[in-house]
């Protein structure tokens, strides 16, 4: 267990968000960005039926990494997007039916890369919604033996958050009345970060941990404490009473991209019907910050304009195609076992 001691954090990417009533100053020296300034297009969708409810995603080179929240698989695809392998990361025994019964799933809604002695690492988090939902699985991409100790059969090490998880439900500023419900994570700048999704009155809240702090805890080092959380607020867009919940986590640059979409549901556990899906990101100068900020987030289009009305639940940033344009790769659960993956444009005007 002490070789998986010091994590360095894979070079990557960075997540950020905006703000629409903000002034200059206030963000110190960030331009202020509206809604109206960004359009997310959708250029190409892509079904899959053989991959069910997909939750998590993650880039590495030509190759793109998929998780379900009701499946025990990590799905590899190629450039073309086309799937090439899936390796079971836990128990398959529930799966026989294709999806995982929601009462047993492990529900991973997020999964980050992350790099240890030169090697690529996916740290993939269940929402904690429900006792089934609180571990955490780490994946060596590599296929050495590093991840093997506490992995049994399968090829992930599994790791029980749950005090991390009963620490954040004792913070009553973290949830703001509502459930848990961790729907994003991602790493970068030396630090993890995870998206709270706001559920009825709730909060979205962004979860900062100090990557030096967060893996002892992660791989039980002898002697470590709870990692202590920095908690940041945001307010997404709303429609009819309900408010877009964070959903995804990437980080590029010098920005926290993210996913959010407007589900009509008050409830952590169940579905509800999909009202759209947003793109957005936080500028990590907003990390911290005390107060809750109004971020302006996108909605997903579809090429012909109309609202995309899929639910969008992770994405990750291919490139930036000069500036305030990007290229992403976003991922969908159409809640009936299937998936579908979409290439965005998303661009500042």
């Amino acid at each position: 267990m002490n070789r998986l001691a010091s994590f360095v954090l894979f070079p990557l990417l960075a997540l950020a968000m905006f703000s629409c009533h903000q002034t200059a100053a206030l963000l110190n020296t960030e331009p202020i960005i509206t809604a109206r300034n960004m359009k997310a297009t959708i250029t190409q969708a892509l079904h899959y039926d053989n991959l069910p409810s997909a939750s998590g995603l993650e880039l590495l080179g030509d190759h793109y990494y998929v998780v379900g929240d009701d499946s025990p698989y990590l799905y590899r695809l190629n450039k073309r997007f086309e799937i090439e392998s899936q390796e079971a990361i836990f128990d398959t025994a529930g799966f026989a039916a294709g999806r995982v019964a929601k009462a047993d799933k492990a529900d991973l809604e997020g999964m980050t890369l992350l790099q240890h002695q030169g090697k690529p690492y996916l740290l993939m988090m269940g929402s904690g919604s429900a006792p089934a939902r609180r571990k955490a699985y780490l994946y060596n991409i590599c296929g050495d033996d590093i991840c093997k100790e506490g992995a049994g059969l399968q090829g992930a090490r599994i790791i029980n958050v749950d005090r991390l998880y009963q620490q954040l439900e004792q913070q009553a500023d973290t949830l703001g009345g509502g459930l848990l419900n961790i729907e994003g994570v991602a790493a970068g700048h030396g630090k993890l970060y995870l998206l709270q999704r706001a559920i009825g009155t709730g909060h979205n809240v962004l979860i900062s941990y100090r990557l030096a702090d967060f893996i002892p805890y992660l791989l039980g080092e002898p002697d470590t404490e709870l990692p202590q959380p920095e908690l940041s607020y945001f307010r997404l867009p709303d429609l009819n009473y309900l408010q877009a919940g964070f959903s995804g986590a990437y980080v590029y640059d010098d920005k926290l991209f993210f996913t959010a979409s407007l589900e009509d549901t008050n409830d952590a556990y169940a579905d509800g019907d999909v009202l759209g899906s947003y793109i957005g990101y936080i500028p990590f100068s907003w990390v911290g910050r005390q107060d809750t900020l109004e971020v302006p987030a996108t909605l997903i289009l579809q090429s012909d304009g109309k609202p995309y009305t899929g639910k969008a639940e992770s994405l990750v940033v291919q490139k930036r195609e000069g500036k305030g344009r990007y290229r992403l790769v976003v991922v969908s659960d159409d809640d009936q076992g299937g998936s579908e993956l979409l290439e965005v444009v998303l661009s500042e005007e």
